[in-house]
C-alpha cells in the first residue's frame, strides 16, 4: 500500500519573508468544514524556528497564508526554536498545539492553544527534564484518560492522565515516577529494517470502526526517513492490532531526497474527506509535500496485517 503524491511540494520557503526563507517544511494540519488549517515549521538564519501558518482548500491549494509567524519563541525553553506542530481539536472544542521547543541544549514538549488560529495561548513546556519530542494527544479520552502519544528514543510512548489540566500541568513528580517505569508505558520499538534505527509518532490518531488510525515515522541506518501505518485497538490504543510491514511513502522526489536533509519524507499532518485520505509532510527538510490514499483499501491492508 502507497501513498499517491498530490504534485510536486506545495509550500515552499518565501525568501522575502527573513523568517521563512531558509525552509518551510514538518506541518500539523487540521480540517474545519472545506478548508485546511496548517501550521509549519519556518526556518532563518543558523536554525532557528517559528511556526507559521497556512489555509489550504481540499486540493491543497494554498488560500491563505500570513505574513509574519503565528508563534514566536518567547519562552526559555525555546530560545532556538518553536518545531514540528501537531494540531488535535479535543473535544473541549480547543485546538491544541504540541510543538517542539528547542534551546540548543534541550528539546522539550510544549503546547499551546487556539480556538480561532488567531490569537494563541502558550501552555509551556508539559514533559520537564526530558529530552522528547513527537507528541500529540488522543482527539478524546478514552476510557476516561486523556492520552498522550510522545516518543524518547527509539520508541513510541503513552502516558495517561485524569484530564487535560492534569497533562498540561507538566508535574516533575509524574514524570520521574514515570521514566523509572518507562518499559510500561511503551507502546512501539523499532520492527522492521526501514525503521530500525528509531519510530516516532506522525499525525494524531484518526478514529475508525476498525481501531485508531496511526501514520508514524521510522528511521534506518541510513538515516532515511519513511511514513508507516499502524491500527490501534479502540478501546486500548496501546494495543497494536496491525501494522504494515513496508512503508506507505518513501523518499522518491528530488524534493525529498535533496534538501537541508537529504532522504527525508517526514508525515505530521493529516486530514480527511470522505473516502480520502491527505497526509502532509516535510521533504528533506526544507518543502512541505502532500500524498493521499483511499483510507479503506488503508484499513483494508492494515486489517490483513493483523498481529
Amino acid at each position: 500500500m502507497k501513498l499517491k503524491r498530490i504534485r510536486e511540494q506545495i509550500l515552499e520557503p518565501i525568501p522575502d519573508h527573513a523568517w521563512e526563507s531558509g525552509a518551510v517544511f514538518n506541518p500539523g494540519t487540521i480540517r474545519e468544514g472545506d478548508a485546511i488549517h496548517m501550521l509549519y515549521r519556518a526556518v532563518e538564519g543558523d536554525n532557528y524556528s517559528t511556526l507559521g501558518y497556512a489555509k489550504l482548500d481540499r486540493n491543497c491549494q494554498v488560500i491563505e497564508r500570513r505574513p509574519e509567524p503565528v508563534i514566536k519563541r518567547t519562552e526559555k525553553a525555546e530560545t532556538r526554536g518553536c518545531e514540528d506542530a501537531r494540531i488535535v481539536k479535543f473535544v473541549d472544542g480547543n485546538y491544541y498545539i504540541f510543538y517542539t521547543a528547542y534551546n540548543s541544549e534541550q528539546v522539550r514538549v510544549s503546547v499551546a492553544s487556539t480556538t480561532d488560529f488567531k490569537t494563541y495561548q502558550k501552555h509551556g513546556v508539559v514533559i520537564p527534564d526530558i529530552q522528547n519530542k513527537d507528541a500529540m494527544i488522543f482527539p478524546e479520552p478514552v476510557k476516561g484518560k486523556v492520552i498522550l502519544m510522545h516518543r524518547v528514543e527509539p520508541n513510541i510512548q503513552f502516558a495517561y492522565f485524569n484530564s487535560l489540566d492534569e497533562m498540561l500541568a507538566g508535574d516533575r513528580k509524574y514524570w520521574q515516577n514515570y521514566m523509572k517505569n518507562i518499559e510500561k508505558y511503551t507502546v512501539m520499538r523499532p520492527e522492521f529494517e526501514w525503521e530500525i534505527s528509531k519510530i516516532g509518532g506522525g499525525a494524531p490518531p484518526i478514529k475508525t470502526d476498525h481501531g485508531w488510525l496511526m501514520i508514524y515515522h521510522g528511521v534506518d541506518k541510513k538515516l532515511v526517513y519513511r511514513a508507516g501505518a499502524a491500527l490501534l485497538d479502540l478501546d486500548d490504543p496501546s494495543r497494536v492490532i496491525a501494522r504494515l510491514p513496508t512503508p506507505i511513502l518513501e523518499p522518491e522526489r528530488k524534493y525529498e531526497l535533496q534538501g537541508d536533509v537529504p532522504n527525508v519524507v517526514f508525515p505530521q499532518g493529516t486530514v480527511v474527506f470522505g473516502d480520502e485520505l491527505l497526509v502532509f509532510y516535510g521533504g528533506a527538510d526544507k518543502v512541505i509535500g502532500a500524498a493521499s490514499a483511499n483510507i479503506n483499501e488503508l484499513l483494508e491492508a492494515l486489517k490483513k496485517a493483523k498481529k
